[in-house]
């Protein structure tokens, strides 16, 4: 018997030993044939801050990456994104405001929207420009609105620009204040409380993820390709935002994300500064595989799906309020379907491509209205009184 036991517990030793030894070897191929880009878990660029939550610390130098490529993340002393040289100086001054979208975390500076515009208007208007891209992770409209007032307290702009990202910036609640957190959550591996999926998905399998994805390009490669059958498993951060269902076209959503747009349209015509709107398309609204990727992985019936309802809810909210609102899904699709792809492969937020056509389509209503605002003599100043 001992013998028995002797042979058993050897021969899994080796089972194991070739098994480790198999995965080291594809771990070396993936690095030399088809390198990945790890993840970086940085929890030390952002800050915990009342009111807001949270936001890029203050004077920022450092390299990152979310899976996509390794950027540079640099940030002045507001805590917002900049290029490596610094925010040139400019004669008109715009206030970009949005969540990672507006972020970009995913690309180096100079290929985000906040940099390609910085980039582009001169040779439009005739005269430089500065962009403050206050655009943080994981932000929302409330966070928006509070960012707008914190801004046009401290400083001159000249127009607003605000980013709504239709995969999950329709909001149900207004809170005043956010509490102090980080955004960037890092599983910590511990001992399951209790026997059910999500339990041991948040005691075992999200650490160990998130563990792999800073160190094994092979288990990035293989997430990728395996992203549909993760999304079945329930064992993805990707989901379906239910803004999209047929059935919730009544949300208090689209109410309570328009009041808030409302009050930072508001807010700012009392210091006399422009808004404008951009309405940023989810993948699977651009990316028609895309959604069949997520209808198969998550049994969604195509038929209780609108792929325009966000768009076109939020944007005759909007409309219907005065506010001027900009709809980028058109050129999206028309940019897709010519092959470009505008996500991400591993993250999937904008890529360059997606941020180059976001700015060719936001461009001429950001000129139009600084140009006007250079004719009329108008300048943007302190709040009315």
């Amino acid at each position: 018997m001992a013998a028995r036991i002797r042979a058993i517990s050897a021969n899994a030793a080796l089972g194991v030993a070739s098994v480790v030894l198999a995965l080291a070897v594809a771990e070396v191929v993936v690095r030399l044939v088809a390198p990945q880009q790890l993840v970086t878990l940085r929890p030390d660029i952002w800050q915990p801050l009342d009111s807001v939550g949270w936001r890029f610390r203050p004077n920022v130098h450092a390299s990152y990456s979310t899976g996509e490529r390794r950027v540079h993340i640099v940030t002045d002393s507001s805590g917002f994104r900049t290029s490596m040289a610094g925010r040139p100086l400019g004669r008109r001054r715009i206030l970009l405001i949005g969540d990672s979208f507006m972020a970009a975390v995913q690309v180096e500076y100079e290929a985000s929207l906040a940099g390609l515009l910085e980039a582009r208007l001169p040779s439009v208007l005739g005269y430089p420009v500065e962009i403050w891209n206050s655009g943080q992770v994981a932000w929302d409209p409330p966070q928006y609105y509070l960012q707008e007032q914190q801004s046009l307290r401290r400083s001159r702009f000249d127009l607003i620009v605000v980013s709504l990202y239709l995969g999950n910036d329709i909001v149900t609640r207004w809170p005043a204040s956010i509490r102090p957190r980080q955004p960037e959550v890092v599983h910590r591996l511990r001992l399951p409380r209790r026997l059910s999926k999500r339990e041991l998905v948040d005691a075992l399998l999200y650490p160990l993820n998130d563990y792999l994805e800073v160190h094994s390009e092979l288990f990035i490669l293989l997430k990728t390709r395996m992203q549909s059958a993760l999304m079945r498993l329930g064992l993805t951060a990707r989901y379906f935002p239910s803004e999209f269902l047929r059935s919730d076209s009544t949300s208090s959503g689209w109410h309570v994300t328009t009041e808030i747009c409302e009050a930072m349209a508001s807010t700012a015509h009392r210091y006399r500064v422009p808004v404008v709107f951009v309405l940023v398309p989810t993948p699977f609204q651009t990316h028609r595989a895309v959604f069949g990727s997520y209808a198969r992985a998550f049994k969604i019936d195509p038929a209780s799906v609108d792929l325009d309802q966000p768009t076109r809810l939020m944007g005759d909210s909007l409309r219907a309020h005065g506010l001027l609102t900009l709809n980028a899904l058109p050129g999206f699709r028309a940019a897709a379907d010519s092959g470009a792809q505008l996500y991400g492969h591993v993250d999937p937020h904008l890529s360059p491509a997606g941020h180059d056509i976001l700015e060719r389509l936001v461009e001429p209503t950001v000129a139009g209205i600084l140009r006007a605002a250079r004719q009329d003599g108008s300048q943007a100043s302190g709040p009315e009184e």
